[in-house]
């Protein structure tokens, strides 16, 4: 024999169950598009599913230093040539003394990122200057301006 619940305890449970659906396919929704990290700090660009994966595995012994630049104030996250997502945070002293540069690249997929500590380079992603894109230059410029000189293809 079938014990048979009350309808409006059976309605109640499939209501609450579309909105968690629904919640779910809207959280899923609103991960969609990277670009909507764009006006927000650097945190929330490095908080992406697109990119935490590959921030762990790039960090090694850079982690904890890493995770306090990106918190540390900056600008919002802009776009460049309608392709490269960056932005950046730096330690009060100046992005030289401390800071984080964390560009994301919308077509490839690809991962750019810097960390400097008392003016040294102390970890890019790309290691290779060279194969940072010449469209990140002006970000670059305002981080740490001679890094910009230094990265980006040569003629």
């Amino acid at each position: 024999m079938q014990h048979e619940q009350p309808r409006g305890g059976r309605a109640r449970r499939l209501i609450a169950l579309g909105a968690a659906l629904a919640a779910l396919a809207g959280g899923a929704a609103a991960q969609e598009d990277i670009r909507a990290v764009l006006g927000q700090p650097v945190l929330a660009l490095a908080q992406r599913a697109e990119l935490t994966t590959g921030l762990r595995f790039n960090s090694g012994g850079h982690r904890g230093p890493l995770a306090a630049r990106l918190r540390d104030p900056g600008p919002p996250v802009a776009l460049a040539d309608g392709r490269w997502l960056f932005g950046f945070g730096c330690m009060a002293q100046g992005c030289r003394d401390g800071g984080a540069f964390l560009a994301y690249d919308t077509q490839d997929e690809r991962m750019f990122l810097l960390l400097t500590d008392n003016g040294a380079v102390r970890l890019s992603v790309p290691p290779d200057p060279r194969a940072w894109p010449e469209a990140l230059r002006p970000g670059l410029r305002d981080f740490v301006p001679a890094l910009a000189e230094a990265m980006g293809p040569r003629p």
